[in-house]
């Protein structure tokens, strides 16, 4: 006798030997027992997973002459028949080759008949490769068929069986069979056929089967024919490991290697998919119940040397690698490219391939010492640095005073309180104490007795400290006043070059108004009200500010100040903050005085600026575009007349032409 393949010899004769297929086998076998044996059935599944096998079992308990408990003898004639090919009750037919309208005609002429059996099966294998047309004639009959008629679908893709086929069907699907069950029916088989195999070849075969029971004896019968496994593919596990080591170089050889003995670059990169999905479904904490105990240590191994990140950025480049084969002249190139790109993430600018760059990064930073963040100098430091630092400036005319004579922001304010002032924070209030964590600066040299403490200038309207000359486009402000004017105990009036640490502190919200200086202190002179006229427009509202900084002061008679505007409708527009601008001339230079508006020409080019020392004011300190009150605008007066007409009266001559007659409206 010729040698039978062993999954022919080993297919199971009853529903207790189906492996793997539980809740089929028990739905058939009761339906059996309790004689409530359906029409029609659809039966769908992966290939090799038994769809065919239920539906031979079924036509054998439904015609045994011996029933037991739902299950076939096995012994009686029909059974033999059934297992030998040769029974009249027992209808096969390949759907995928006899598709057409003719053949199921065919078949339906011959259900009315009867048969030596109680019940005729029909086993319709691939029912979903039937033509529309097929699929009609088929229907009426499966709906109704005569009561010895059985109608089993077989089906690899149920998806594509027509609702109308599959509500007319009991559907029972059937799964791929588990590693464990796989494995144990490769160890009986081996056992029953006196086969030499070892764990490895097992291990090798139930990979191979993939869950199908027919995939797994096939490849049982090579590696016995071969006599143990001499093609085992170690490129996935190469691959892997190239992946977890950024070492494209490897993977490029596990390709070359994989590729000389034989194996298709696309095969290539499927098993790698599957394996690299074991290994995502592993670190998920979703292992697949049909893994072989190579898949599981291999999985268990590369598990935590993957990230989630990498894996499926590794699974989306060689995934699309694989589409894109399609269509390639070499299919091998573009799996070597999505290795590269997987395996190098800087040849890659992907967002996926940075994402991975990123959590490289983190993870060395996990796992080495993180450096502490940059701490302030010390005081000492600070204060080193801060009196050092005007060295490299160009040297005063006159050397500076001691440090406890110099004029400090703050009575009692040391250099190092000024720098440490200017590198903390702000707080709310636009200042306070450093914080306590900060190391405590050396105790600073001793204020002058407050009695003899310089006095704040009455122009104080600036930060304690002003910016350097160069940063400066106006002349040191205040300007030097009278002796009677200005008290200062320094004779000197020139200001000190500040410490540059301190020399930017931000500006106040709002600066306080210079104190008035003691009665009698002089008359209002128009040098005066020119230097300090920009100054005092800082403190006042923005509509006032914005008016008279287009104008000027030019005379001053005693308590009366004229002040020349350009044009009459700017004098209009300053006249309602004639109050405020009075009030502020008194706050600001001690002085009552009434505010005369006028206008007329600029006499700026004889010497008479708005502000010969304090220059005009800088473009960032203008205010936005001015306010402009619709009320006071007036229409303008368009009269009867037509555009047509209020063109030609600003051309005259112009002659109105009547438009060509197609193109005028019908």
């Amino acid at each position: 006798m010729a040698y039978q393949s062993l999954y022919r010899r080993y297919r199971p004769q009853k529903f207790s030997e189906m492996r793997g297929q539980e809740h089929v086998v028990k739905a058939l076998r009761n339906a059996v027992r309790e004689d409530r044996v359906g029409h029609a059935y659809l039966l769908s599944g992966p290939r090799g997973t038994g769809k065919t096998t239920a539906a031979r079992i079924l036509a054998k308990v439904l015609n045994c002459e011996n029933p037991q408990d739902g299950e076939p003898d096995g012994t009686c004639d029909s059974c033999l028949s059934i297992e030998a090919g040769t029974s009249f009750d027992l209808h096969e037919l390949d759907a995928a080759s006899n598709n057409k309208v003719d053949d199921i005609r065919d078949l339906l002429a011959k259900v009315a008949l009867g048969t030596p059996g109680r019940t005729k099966v029909y086993l319709l294998d691939e029912v979903h490769m039937l033509t529309s047309g097929a699929e009609n004639a088929l229907l009426k009959t499966l709906e109704e068929p005569p009561d010895h008629v059985v109608f089993v679908l077989a089906t690899t893709e149920p998806h594509k069986v027509v609702p109308t086929i599959r509500s007319r069907t009991q559907q029972l699907e059937l799964t791929l069979i588990g590693a464990d069950d796989i494995a144990q029916l490769v160890r009986d088989v081996a056992a029953d056929a006196g086969l030499d195999v070892d764990e490895t070849a097992v291990g090798h075969v139930v990979k191979t089967g993939g869950g199908s029971a027919r995939d797994t004896l096939s490849a049982l019968d090579q590696v016995v024919a071969a006599g143990g496994v001499t093609n085992a593919d170690t490129s996935t596990a190469d691959l892997l490991q190239a992946l977890a080591t950024n070492d494209a170089a490897l993977a490029m050889q596990a390709i070359e290697a994989a590729a000389e003995r034989g194996v298709d670059p696309r095969r290539i990169g499927e098993r790698f998919i599957d394996a690299l999905r074991t290994v995502f479904l592993v670190k998920m904490g979703s292992a697949p119940p049909r893994l072989s105990e190579p898949e599981r240590e291999l999985a268990d191994r590369w598990q935590g040397e993957l990230s989630p990140a990498t894996i499926t950025r590794s699974l989306e480049t060689v995934g699309r690698s694989l589409v894109d084969m399609r269509q390639a002249p070499d299919p091998r190139i573009d799996l070597e490219v999505a290795f590269v790109r997987i395996c190098d993430p800087t040849t890659d600018s992907g967002v996926a391939a940075l994402t991975a760059r990123i959590e490289a990064l983190e993870a060395q930073l996990a796992g080495g010492v993180v450096a502490a963040a940059p701490q302030a100098a010390p005081a000492a430091d600070v204060a080193a640095e801060a009196n050092a630092a005007p060295a490299a400036a160009p040297a005063p005319a006159r050397a500076a005073p001691p440090a406890e004579e110099r004029p400090m922001a703050k009575p009692g304010s040391s250099p190092a309180d000024v720098a440490r002032a200017a590198l903390r924070p702000r707080s709310a209030g636009g200042g306070g104490a450093a914080p306590a964590a900060r190391a405590p600066a050396p105790a600073p040299a001793p204020a002058a007795p407050a009695e003899t403490e310089p006095a704040p200038r009455p122009a104080a309207a600036t930060p304690s400290a002003p910016p350097p000359p160069s940063m400066r486009n106006d002349a040191p402000a205040p300007a030097p006043a009278p002796a009677a004017e200005m008290p200062e105990p320094d004779p000197d009036p020139a200001p000190v070059e500040p410490d540059p640490v301190a020399a930017a502190p931000e500006p106040t919200p709002a600066p306080a108004p210079a104190p008035a200086p003691a009665a009698g202190g002089g008359a209002l002179s128009l040098q005066r009200l020119q230097e300090g006229w920009n100054e005092m427009l800082d403190g006042q509202s923005t509509k006032a500010r914005a008016r008279f900084l287009a104008g000027e002061v030019q005379v001053v008679d005693g308590d009366v100040i004229t002040f020349v505007l350009p044009i009459e409708a700017q004098l209009k527009r300053c006249e309602p903050f004639v109050g405020e601008i009075e009030s502020a001339i008194q706050s600001h230079f001690g002085h009552a005085a009434s505010l005369r508006l006028t206008t007329g020409p600029s006499l700026s080019d004889g010497g008479g600026s708005a502000a010969p020392s304090g220059g005009a004011p800088e473009a960032s300190n203008l205010p936005a575009d001015d306010e402009v009150d619709i009320h006071d605008l007036t229409d303008a007066d368009m009269g009867n007349s037509s555009v047509v007409d209020r063109i030609t009266d600003v051309f005259p001559g112009a002659e109105v032409m009547a438009p060509p007659r197609e193109l005028r409206n019908p």
